[in-house]
């Protein structure tokens, strides 16, 4: 009886060895503080955690980001999150904004970007943003609207 709990009892903790061995505890970062220059943060793929979805930001392409008037720094996968979690906030025109621009492969202020309707974007809100206009492109506010309307 001693050896067959001994023989389990190992084999439960090699079992868990293994489990904790093979995991990643890396805790996602969802605010990254102390961004008092209001700069765009360089995301790394997979390290960020967009904070209105809650979904791992795998993918920068279509990446944005808020800054607060304390300097934290939040992180969304997909503009049309940025949108909805910028409904909630008091005081939406204190936030600044960043938006990655596909064809320029930067961050560019959100207001100056130019949106395209018909893109596949993580959270399938389908707007990709871009720094030259094109003329089915449009502006951030008529954007910010269809989201907010969920008129895509």
């Amino acid at each position: 009886m001693i050896k067959k709990t001994l023989v389990i009892f190992t084999l439960f903790i090699l079992l868990l060895l293994g489990l904790f061995s093979t995991s990643n505890f890396e805790q996602l970062i969802v605010v990254q503080p102390n961004n008092h220059a209001k700069k765009p943060i360089d995301m790394i793929p997979n390290r960020y955690k967009d904070r209105f979805c809650n979904m791992t930001i795998a993918d920068i392409n279509h990446s944005s980001q808020a800054i607060l008037p304390n300097g934290d720094t939040l992180f969304f996968d997909d503009v049309g999150c940025l949108v909805l979690w910028l409904q909630t906030q008091p005081i939406p025109t204190e936030i600044v904004l960043w938006i990655w621009a596909k064809d320029g492969a930067k961050y560019i202020p959100a207001q100056e970007a130019w949106y395209a309707r018909h893109e596949k974007t993580p959270m399938s809100y389908g707007f990709g943003a871009y720094q030259q206009k094109k003329p089915d492109y449009i502006n951030f506010t008529a954007m910010q609207k269809r989201v907010e309307n969920a008129k895509y």
